[in-house]
C-alpha cells in the first residue's frame, strides 16, 4: 500500500470517529457548557499528545518558528470547534455534520486565493458533485435552516484554512509537535471563554463531569476524536493534497446521520442516500490519475478558460 493510499484511509478513519463523536457530544453538553467541555477535552488531548512525544524523544523539534504556526492553527481550530459545538446546541446532529462539512467547498477556493494552488479541471468536478450530494442530504434533514446553522457554517469555514495551512506547515514540521501546540492552544482559549462566560465551578463538580455521558463523550472526543486524530491529519497531509483530504472529509456527516439516526432516531431520508452517493461519486473523480491534455486544440481551450475566467485552470482528468 502506498503513502498516499495510507494517508486516505487515515483520513477516512477520522471522519468516522469525527461523525461518531456529533451524537456523543450533543448529549455531553447537555449536561456540561460547550467551552467548559471543550476546555477539558482539549486538555485531555494535550497531555496525551505531550507523553507521546516525551515517549518518541521528538522534543527537538519545537521552535519559535513553529509555535508561532501551531498557535495560528490552535486558533483556528478553537474557532471550529467552538463555532460547532455551540451549534449543536440550536440545530439538528444531521444538519450541524452536514453545514460543517461545507469545508469541501471552501478548501480549494482558500487554496487558490491564500497559497496561489491552480484549479484543477476534475477536483472542481469532484468537488461540485460532492456538494450537490451535501445539498441533497442537508435540504432532505428533518429540521430546515435556521439561525442555528449559521454557527456550525462559519466553523466550516474555519476548518477549511485549517486543512489548507496544516497541508502547507505539516510539510516543514514535526508532527507531533505541531499538533501538540495546537492543542494547547486551543485549551487555554478555551479556559479563557470559560471564565469570561460560563460558570467555571460546574468544572469542580463531581456529579456534573463524572456523567457518564459526559465521561465517554470525553474519551472518545479527546484521546480519538482530538489528539490521535489530529496527528493522523498532520501526518496525512504530508502526502496528500488539501483539497483531496478536503473531499474525503465530505463522508463524515454521512457517519453522523448515521449515528444519529441510530442513537437518536434522527430520521434519515431517502434523499440522503442519492447524496451519499454523489458525494462518493466526488471523492473517486478526484482520485483519478492525472492525464494531461497536450494537444493544441487543448491547450488552444486552456488560453480560452484563462482568459475569460482570469485565471488558470489545469485541465488534467
Amino acid at each position: 500500500m502506498s503513502k498516499s493510499q495510507s494517508a486516505t484511509l487515515g483520513i477516512l478513519l477520522i471522519c468516522f470517529i469525527w461523525g461518531v463523536e456529533f451524537v456523543l457530544i450533543r448529549n455531553a453538553i447537555a449536561v456540561l457548557e460547550p467551552h467548559s467541555f471543550n476546555f477539558i477535552r482539549f486538555g485531555i488531548a494535550s497531555l496525551f499528545t505531550g507523553i507521546c512525544m516525551r515517549h518518541g524523544n521528538q522534543r527537538d523539534g519545537l521552535n519559535w518558528r513553529l509555535i508561532k504556526r501551531g498557535c495560528f492553527l490552535g486558533i483556528l481550530l478553537y474557532l471550529g470547534f467552538t463555532f460547532q459545538t455551540f451549534g449543536l446546541l440550536y440545530t439538528s446532529v444531521s444538519n450541524c455534520a452536514f453545514i460543517t462539512s461545507l469545508s469541501v467547498v471552501l478548501v480549494p477556493i482558500v487554496a487558490f486565493f491564500a497559497l496561489g494552488d491552480r484549479l484543477r479541471l476534475t477536483t472542481i468536478v469532484g468537488v461540485g458533485i460532492a456538494t450537490a450530494g451535501l445539498y441533497f442530504l442537508t435540504v432532505a434533514g428533518d429540521v430546515p435552516f435556521n439561525f442555528g446553522d449559521s454557527l456550525p457554517f462559519v466553523g466550516a469555514a474555519m476548518f477549511a484554512l485549517h486543512i489548507v495551512y496544516t497541508g502547507k506547515y505539516s510539510r516543514e514540521h514535526g508532527a507531533l509537535c505541531l499538533t501538540l501546540v495546537q492543542l494547547i492552544t486551543v485549551s487555554v482559549l478555551s479556559l479563557g471563554s470559560v471564565l469570561v462566560s460560563e460558570d467555571w465551578h460546574r468544572l469542580l463538580d463531581i456529579g456534573v463531569v463524572g456523567d457518564p455521558r459526559v465521561l465517554f463523550a470525553l474519551f472518545v472526543a479527546s484521546i480519538l476524536g482530538t489528539s490521535l486524530a489530529v496527528m493522523i491529519q498532520t501526518l496525512a497531509q504530508s502526502h496528500l493534497s488539501s483539497t483531496r483530504v478536503a473531499l474525503v472529509f465530505s463522508l463524515e456527516p454521512v457517519f453522523a446521520s448515521l449515528a444519529a439516526f441510530l442513537v437518536l432516531k434522527e430520521q434519515l431520508p431517502a434523499a440522503a442516500g442519492v447524496g451519499a452517493v454523489m458525494i462518493l461519486t466526488g471523492i473517486l473523480l478526484a482520485e483519478l490519475p492525472s492525464f494531461s491534455f497536450t494537444s493544441c486544440r487543448s491547450k488552444r481551450v486552456k488560453e480560452k478558460i484563462k482568459g475569460a475566467l482570469g485565471f488558470e485552470i489545469d485541465v488534467s482528468l
